[in-house]
């Protein structure tokens, strides 16, 4: 079916959104740069044994050497994630292959990614949730786990391209706060610019209570109260191997559908705990309901 004039005029509208969200990510990644600096050499300041001030240093010297290799390959990730549009690869949380193996890199990657995107997330109040809304109305779909404009997107990418950089996964746990913080604050900056740039053209939440109303159909906008964040942290230590939540917050009913990247699985465990945004409570649930 042909777009109408209208559609296409919002969505290309919701394009130049999004690039200008990456470019502004991207013209942020040396504010993040010397963060990771400043907390490095502040380290290696400190008094410590002979080993923690020997790790320090070498930490300090590697990310020096390989800094601008993971500065370029972060931007090219981030705007490589514009073309195809995000929207339309489905590539969500959970949508892989359930049989398929991980390396142990993959999966650390992962782990690492999604807690800074929990911890990011905690940081940004109402300018994300306003920016998805204005944005899923615009592009009239939901948006993926993996997209861009997701804070999950954004931090899988940036710890992808840490390690192809050369940079290991104990150097990225040694400078992961001052990264996340970073991060948190250059996200919520552009959102903050991107909901200004949609009120400049016109598109505003008000006006998007009504289109909601009216929408009919599968999926539907996660629901306005999400989870607190005592579930946000369970949901960390569930993947990260941690304890699983109390057995209060279990049930056997079936979750209902998931319109945002927030599956989450834990490898050593025999079922698959997820959270679920639109009930704001843990279920237990065999792995093959992962789909």
């Amino acid at each position: 079916m042909q777009s109408t004039p209208a559609s296409a005029a919002q969505r290309r509208l919701a394009g130049l959104a999004r690039q200008r969200f990456v470019e502004g990510l991207c013209a942020g990644l040396p504010s993040l740069d010397q963060a990771v600096q400043n907390f490095l050499r502040t380290q290696m300041s400190q008094a410590g044994t002979g080993r923690e001030m020997q790790s320090r240093h070498d930490a300090w010297m590697h990310y020096q050497r390989q800094r601008t290799d993971w500065i370029g390959r972060t931007g090219a990730a981030w705007r490589a994630a514009l073309a195809p549009h995000p929207g339309q690869v489905a590539d969500a949380d959970g949508a892989h292959n359930p049989f398929e193996l991980l390396s142990d890199d993959v999966m650390e990657n992962k782990v690492q990614a999604s807690r800074m995107a929990l911890m990011v997330s905690e940081q940004l109040g109402q300018d994300f949730d306003q920016m998805r809304q204005c944005t899923q109305s615009l592009e009239e779909r939901n948006l993926v786990g993996k997209d861009i404009l997701w804070p999950d997107g954004v931090c899988l990418r940036l710890v992808e391209q840490w390690g192809e950089a050369g940079l290991s996964h104990g150097e990225l746990r040694m400078v992961f706060t001052p990264l996340q913080r970073g991060l948190a604050h250059l996200l919520q900056k552009h959102y903050q610019a991107m909901n200004a740039f949609y009120a400049e053209q016109g598109v505003t939440p008000a006006d998007l209570r009504s289109r909601i109303r009216h929408t009919t159909g599968g999926g539907g906008l996660p629901h306005p109260n999400p989870p607190s964040s005592q579930s946000r942290l369970h949901a960390a230590q569930c993947l990260t191997g941690g304890s699983p939540p109390p057995p209060g917050r279990m049930r056997s009913t079936p979750c209902p559908p998931l319109a945002g990247p927030l599956w989450r699985t834990c490898a050593s465990r025999p079922r698959a705990w997820c959270w679920d945004s639109c009930s704001s409570c843990w279920h237990n649930r065999p792995r093959g309901c992962l789909a």
